[in-house]
């Protein structure tokens, strides 16, 4: 009986001697693996489609004589789960955004622009709409997320970033009317059509007629 015993015991130390050499051999293999999973491990190839859903051309006769170039840093922050009117922690998103951008301000449509032509009183009259912004763009390529919060529970989301630099592109349209932008656009427009309007009459039977912008 003793005999017997003894060998139960010899069997159950060389499984539980198996089972530990296994779980060495896995630790090892993992230790392994995380040094060289850069090696090993990585991202699939990119695909990327696209389905032309309408498409057309059309006229647009838009002069831009004045920009306003800016590069910011943003924030996004959402406090995240409430229960009871107590915000819930660790449960919130938030994100910081670096950008460059630019508003262009202008005529939007230059056909409006109407010249009429005194003789007797040997003068040129421009009428010029009054210059507005033409364009507000934020370079997709100068955009750069930081800090990012990673939370599986409220991730960030694209539609955040898109909305969040959505609603930076007007308070940098706010930032550069306040700065000037439009009272430049007005002085560079007027500067630019009394000139190309001198070089036109220039060398005709309208050489020497006084030339004058006139804002409608």
């Amino acid at each position: 009986m003793s005999t017997v015993q003894e060998t139960g015991s010899r069997r159950r130390g060389g499984c539980a001697s198996v089972v530990l050499g296994i779980i060495a051999l896995l630790a090892i293999a993992a230790l392994a693996l995380a040094l060289l999973r850069p090696a090993l491990f990585g991202l699939g190839g990119e695909k990327i489609t696209q389905r032309e859903i309408g498409a057309s051309f059309q006229q647009i006769a838009e002069l831009s004589v004045e920009e306003y170039v800016y590069s910011n840093v943003g924030t996004f922050d959402q406090e995240g789960f409430k229960v009871v009117g107590r915000t819930v922690p660790f449960t919130g998103r938030n994100f910081l955004v670096q950008y460059d951008g630019s508003v262009k301000a202008g005529l939007r449509d230059a056909e409006q622009v109407k010249v009429d032509v005194d003789d007797a009183a040997q003068s040129v009259t421009v009428g010029v709409p009054r210059v507005e912004v033409t364009e507000n763009t934020i370079d997709p390529s100068t955009i750069v997320v930081y800090d990012q919060s990673l939370n599986p529970l409220n991730q960030v989301k694209v539609e955040d970033v898109t909305e969040f630099l959505e609603e930076q592109e007007k308070v940098a349209v706010d930032k550069a009317v306040n700065s000037g932008l439009l009272e430049r656009a007005q002085t560079r427009t007027e500067e630019l059509l009394r000139s190309h309007a001198e070089v036109l009459i220039d060398g005709t039977n309208m050489a020497g007629y006084r030339v004058e912008v006139r804002w409608v």
